[in-house]
């Protein structure tokens, strides 16, 4: 392991240490998300053709599971 490479408390490396401020966990009242069943709030991303896609008015009311990704090193 590289000398600039931390290993946290579940066992994953990361180039910060557990202590760094960008790795903690929040404390206090820190809503995780939504709950399951929740509805989400309506936003707006590009789609692969650039288009601009509404998350709501373009589903016209049918479900969607939305998956956001984040690296095991937060």
């Amino acid at each position: 392991m590289a000398d600039d490479q931390f290993i946290d408390a579940y066992g994953f490396k990361g180039p910060l240490p557990t202590t760094s401020t960008q790795r903690m966990l929040p404390t206090g009242d820190f809503p995780p998300g939504l709950a399951v069943g929740e509805m989400a709030p309506d936003f707006e991303l590009p789609n692969h053709l650039g288009e601009t896609v509404s998350f709501h008015a373009d589903r016209d009311g049918s479900r969607a599971a939305v998956l956001f990704f984040r690296s095991a090193v937060w």
